[in-house]
């Protein structure tokens, strides 16, 4: 089958060499493509989308082949949440719960605790019928209790702990400090239990978690020790600078010297004495749990900072080392010793401990990341990686903590091996040791969970035992509408198959229909999700088949559409023997006709006005420029009418591709314009115009210079507002006879003027007129620019007063427009009057004092203009002025100097307009400061300082200085909101410098965010300077800081970070303090 452009063509080639009058059924089957071969079923590697018998590869081969039953439903497997055999149950992430979830698979895998959460006894406790109740524990503890059960009972593969998550109040989209979580839980827990009677429940977090030292201070005079004991329930350790765990427990534990101001008041030299003071642990708990201090708060942004130091620590910790061995009393020659036994192997067993937990937090800051555990299985000795709801048991009994605990591995690996029997991380931040005797008390066997099942309260053991049934239930119904939809899929696929085949049957022309090609798409794409068949964008305006639109549609069995219209409805139906258009194929055929002379004749003008062959014997006709660059569009748009909206959806490119292959140079073409007569022309113009409005645009629009030809008519652009021939020569052009005549063919209503047509007298009159006033404007800004010439070059203005001396002021904004009508007296009006009001208060008083030190005279920022004498006797003659204003220095008869003003200054309204402008002067929206990094050894010094030494304004390549900002041309000048104008201040922008839009009401902390964007520089590693003074309050706004509009901010960085990650946390992190756990139930709320 030929390509589809191929087929288009062929459809409508007939038309070139028949009359539209002799267009027969054999022409329109044609122009409807039912003159083409059926393609056989599946004959076609691809569908022919030119041939409407064609329905191969529209989606009906899926149909046909084996079809996966998993295709016809989008429901999980059920059975893949259900808990593997020996695995564990994860814990569900609800937002950024990931740190509350790793401390509580931790705390469940001590036997301990979970046994004596076990034995926990809700007080006031009532009997539960746990399947006619809605019933929650009241407590933390009976939270813990029930989700300790459900973690060990459960044949969920996951739990929710959303009620345990609200019982705390925590909010599960705010990710929180893991480590603080850890302090206040276990507070909060052991307060839970404090009243419990059973002893081994009521102090089980202290028997697993507290150990002791003490702050030990020894007098450096004396030796006299004294000792402060405490418990502690971890141990804080600071990583910063140190590469092994035994360096941070070392760096604990190291003594600190107390001298000078911080001396130790000794009681036995009762007096203050240098001292050393230290940690002694003196006793360990079963479980040693380690914070690593890698979130540390940062004084400058009032926020938290990850250190990603990278920490060694060993499997099997020794702890002997650490702890202050007790001593023993011993006899020698009659006499007590006091002793210490190094050989204490009781001491020594139970401090050594194995580590069963890595706490790791994957991210880059504090504010962002992810929080998993690594546990150790007490009773397999197998390692699990425990990841929110998914569980992953390591390979052998190993720790592996695997390429996640440092995302960034692949930008440098750690220098230097670890060690066997150690690990290393970047990441993590608490390690948990037990000792290990106890690790050998704690593994847990199946016989251990058989008895801990009987330790459970019974309501509890009920709700494990619903959730079970409830959990079995859910997957039974998942199961059943799986296999539902099976079926369903199934009696849709045998119906589909059922159909097409219907629709591609051999039947006869008269029955069949047409159906949208991509209607038939979707529909073999997804039947459930077809829409109703709708045919009304195929319609052409007599209420059948646009034959345009033949090529999107397909010839199909009437008895197949039958089915689709009762199962999807729709229409209105396109049957085939009634639904051809023999006006439309008629009226397309006569427009192909009359474009074939339109090509022509656009030769033929553009070649007749390439040769100037305009005689003043022969007969020429004026035709605007306009209209002749666009008469082809013009044309176009006459033959189509009335634009259809519905006939125009998707017919253009087709028509398009039509007129591009007529529009070729072959003699088949100009054989055919020749038979084409001036009369036939003209009488299909005449038909066309009646009709064709329901054609569509067949050539498009053509492409014109300028909007004002959009709404063109040919030839109206010569006319003047009079509907006469326009004076103006510019906007017409002569053409021969020959050439106007293949106008008028396309245009018979145009407006016609002869070369020897006059054009209109009242704009002829308008236009001296006009003339007439420009010369003398012209004529009055050559004698005031003469008269005024110092004024208008502003050149020798009055700067001081001499004694006695009179000037007059004019408002600046005179001064400017009169300087524009002198330099433009043929696109201006003249000034004819001086406002000086602006220059009064409401008491009709002068609001701009000249200055008490000389120079006297000030411009008050570009606003006012001071005039000589002999320049006021001449504006004060030529121009209307409201109010005279001028300023008198003189001497009295003492011989003070007087200088003073008429009218009289207001110096209440004077203070009044300084403070407003001040107050404006740093009230600003969306204005333009300039950031300019420099490095950060480069001494800061005034902005203005350095545009000076950079700007090749200020400095000639001699060395010359340029004329001062008082020589500036008037050019030079710009305007203010108030309608002012002032020397141009415009700023010129340096190497490395980038603009900001800010707002005064922007803060320095958020104006430190967008400079992070674009600079990768983090707001604590800024140092913003302006003028030389430093930008530090970050909660100040840009107004309270005296920020203008154009300032140049200098900026020095510390640190440069470009790690997008670090940015993108730092954007989001809030310019307030942090909140922490305020308002949560872990502080007693």
């Amino acid at each position: 089958m030929p390509p589809k452009l191929q087929l288009d063509k062929a459809a409508w080639q007939w038309a070139e060499t028949v009359n539209p009058e002799h267009v027969n059924q054999g022409h329109i089957e044609t122009a409807y493509r039912l003159n083409l071969t059926k393609c056989k079923a599946q004959a076609c590697k691809r569908n022919c989308k030119g041939n409407p018998y064609c329905l191969n590869c529209i989606g009906e081969r899926v149909w046909f082949g084996e079809i996966d039953e998993n295709s016809w439903h989008d429901i999980e497997d059920p059975n893949a949440e259900r808990r593997e055999d020996g695995m564990f149950v994860g814990l569900k992430n609800l937002g950024a719960t990931c740190y509350v979830n790793t401390f509580l698979q931790l705390w469940f895998h001590n036997k301990t605790v979970r046994q004596a959460l076990y034995r926990y006894r809700e007080i006031g406790l009532d009997v539960v019928n746990i399947k006619q109740e809605t019933w929650t524990p009241n407590s933390i503890a009976g939270h813990l209790q029930l989700l300790f059960a459900l973690l060990e009972h459960s044949e969920r593969q996951f739990l929710d702990p959303k009620e345990f998550i609200e019982h705390l109040g925590l909010d599960a989209g705010l990710q929180q400090d893991a480590q603080e979580f850890s302090k206040l839980f276990l507070n909060l827990l052991e307060e839970s239990l404090s009243q419990q009677l059973d002893p081994s429940v009521r102090f089980v977090i202290q028997n697993q978690f507290c150990g002791e030292y003490a702050y030990v201070t020894t007098c450096s005079q004396c030796g006299n020790s004294s000792q402060c004991p405490s418990k502690f329930y971890e141990l804080d350790l600071s990583i910063r600078g140190h590469k092994t765990l035994e360096d941070s427990l070392r760096d604990f534990l190291k003594e600190e010297k107390l001298e000078g101001d911080n001396q130790y008041m000794c009681s036995l030299c009762s007096k203050k004495q240098n001292a050393i003071r230290s940690i002694q642990l003196q006793n360990l708990p079963p479980v040693l749990n380690l914070q690593l201090l890698r979130f540390v708060f940062d004084k400058k942004t009032g926020h938290k900072k990850k250190l990603n130091s990278f920490i060694q620590f060993p499997e099997v910790l020794d702890m002997s080392k650490f702890i202050v061995k007790k001593p023993r009393i011993v006899r020698e020659n009659e006499m007590e010793v006091i002793d210490i036994d190094p050989e204490d192997e009781e001491m020594d067993a139970n401090a050594m401990y194995s580590l069963t937990a890595v706490l790791i937090h994957r991210g880059p800051t504090a504010y962002s990341g992810h929080y998993i555990a690594h546990i150790k299985d007490m009773d397999s000795r197998t390692w699990y990686k425990y990841n929110d709801e998914e569980i992953e048991k390591m390979k052998g009994s190993n720790l592996h903590l695997g390429t996640e605990d440092d995302p960034q591995e692949g930008q440098g690996k750690q220098k230097g091996r670890i060690p066997k029997g150690s690990h290393g991380s970047k990441n993590a931040y608490m390690l948990v040791y037990t000792r290990q005797k106890e690790v050998e008390n704690n593994s847990y066997s199946k016989e251990d969970s058989i008895v801990s099942k009987t330790l459970i309260p019974k309501h509890v053991k009920d709700y494990v035992t619903y959730d079970n049934e409830k959990f079995e239930m859910w997957v039974a119904e998942k199961m059943l509408m799986r296999d539902r939809n099976i079926e369903t899929g199934k009696e849709q696929q045998e119906l589909t198959k059922e159909i097409y085949l219907k629709l591609i049957a051999e039947i006869p022309q008269d029955q069949r229909e047409w159906l949208g090609i991509k209607w038939l798409n979707s529909w073999l794409e997804d039947p459930s999700k077809a829409k109703a068949i709708d045919n009304k964008g195929f319609m052409c305006p007599h209420g059948k088949l646009d034959p345009h639109c033949a090529g999107k549609l397909k010839c199909v069995s009437t008895s197949g559409a039958d089915m689709l219209y009762n199962e999807y409805g729709g229409g209105p139906r396109l049957r085939v023997a009634d639904s051809l258009c023999h006006t439309c194929v008629k009226q397309h055929c006569n427009m192909m006709r009359l474009k074939i002379k339109m090509v022509d004749d656009e030769k033929y003008i553009s070649a007749s006005m390439k040769v100037n062959n305009i005689q003043k014997n022969v007969c020429s006709y004026w035709v605007g420029k306009a209209s002749l660059r666009s008469w082809k569009r013009l044309a176009m748009e006459r033959l189509d009418g009335t634009r259809n909206e519905n006939n125009s959806k998707g017919n253009t490119s087709q028509e398009e591709e039509a007129i591009e292959e007529l529009s070729d140079e072959s003699p088949k073409h100009n054989m055919e314009n020749k038979n084409l007569g001036n009369d036939e022309t003209q009488d299909n113009l005449k038909s066309s115009t009646g009709e064709v409005d329901s054609s569509s645009n067949q050539n498009g629009p053509v492409k014109v210079e300028g909007d004002e030809e959009e709404d063109l008519k040919f030839n109206f652009d010569v006319l003047c507002d009079h509907d006469k021939l326009d004076p103006d020569i510019s906007c017409r052009k002569l053409v021969p006879d020959h050439v106007w005549d293949r106008l008028r063919q396309y245009f018979p209503d145009c407006p016609e003027f002869s070369q020897d047509t006059p054009s209109c007298d009242l704009c002829n009159i308008m236009n001296r007129e006009e003339q007439e006033s420009k010369e003398m404007n012209k004529l009055l800004a050559t004698q005031q620019k003469s008269a005024l010439s110092d004024l208008f070059a502003d050149k020798k203005r009055p700067l001081a007063l001499q004694t006695p001396q009179e000037v007059n002021v004019v408002s600046a904004t005179f001064v400017t427009e009169w300087r524009n009508f002198v330099r433009e007296p043929l696109k201006r009006e003249p000034v004819t009057e001086i406002l000086n009001s602006t220059l009064l208060c409401r008491h009709l008083k002068y609001l701009y004092p000249p200055a008490n030190i000389p120079p006297d005279l000030s411009d008050h920022g570009g606003k006012i203009v001071y005039l000589w004498p002999r320049e006021w006797e001449v504006i004060s003659h030529s121009f209307a002025v409201d109010y005279e204003i001028s300023v008198v220095k003189t001497a009295d008869e003492d011989g003070r100097v007087l200088v003073f003003t008429l009218p009289e200054v207001c110096q209440e309204c004077v203070d009044d307009r300084i403070v407003k402008e001040e107050q404006a002067r740093y009230e600003f929206t969306n204005a333009i400061v300039y950031i300019r990094k420099v490095p950060k050894d480069q001494k800061l010094v005034n902005t203005t300082d350095m545009e000076k030494e950079e700007d090749p304004d200020f400095v000639q390549q001699n060395g010359n200085k340029f004329r001062t900002s008082i020589e500036e041309p008037p050019e030079k000048m710009v305007k203010l909101a108030d309608g002012t104008r002032r020397k141009s201040q415009r700023h010129r922008k340096s190497r490395g410098e980038k603009e900001l839009k800010v707002s005064s009401t922007d803060t320095l902390k958020e104006l430190k965010l967008q400079i992070m964007k674009l600079f990768s520089v983090p707001p604590f590693d800024q140092n913003l300077t302006v003028s030389g003074v430093s930008l530090n309050d970050d909660a100040a706004t840009l107004g309270s800081l005296m920020l203008s509009p154009g300032s140049v901010i200098m900026l020095q960085a510390d640190e440069p970070v470009e790690d997008p990650m670090v940015l993108q946390d730092l954007i989001q992190v809030s310019s307030g303090p942090e909140a922490g756990f305020k308002g949560t139930g872990l502080l007693g709320h």
